[in-house]
């Protein structure tokens, strides 16, 4: 009966946030700040958030706040010496983490070449 009523807990203490495994911790640590907030806003408006539009300096971390159907997230993005770089966010199922990776990763779309 008593294990019955840790197992939550014990399971919940385990999920850990996707920004501290590979492959997007190592490409937050490579990226810099500005990059990471380009990012980070790219992803909260491809997820149908309503990003503010200025980020706010919060115990040396930057925080963007971003709004959807009522529910308020905050990305922290840390100081390139800390791990992980970025705290808060969405769920970790929501598809913002996924995003952050390809953005971070390079696999845009590349503008095309202008014709000369």
């Amino acid at each position: 009966m008593r294990l019955a009523l840790f197992a939550p807990l014990l399971f919940a203490s385990c999920v850990t946030s996707p920004a501290v495994h590979s492959p997007l911790k190592e490409r937050l640590a490579k990226a810099d700040n500005s990059q990471l907030e380009d990012a980070t806003r790219a992803c909260l408006t491809q997820g149908g958030w309503k990003v503010d539009p200025i980020a706010e300096l919060v115990a040396g971390a930057r925080r963007v706040n971003a709004t959807k159907d009522k529910e308020l997230t905050e990305v922290y993005i840390n100081p390139a010496d800390m791990t992980p770089r970025i705290t808060g966010g969405p769920d970790y199922s929501d598809a913002f983490w996924k995003c952050l990776g390809s953005e971070l990763g390079g696999k845009k779309a590349e503008p095309a070449a202008p014709s000369s």
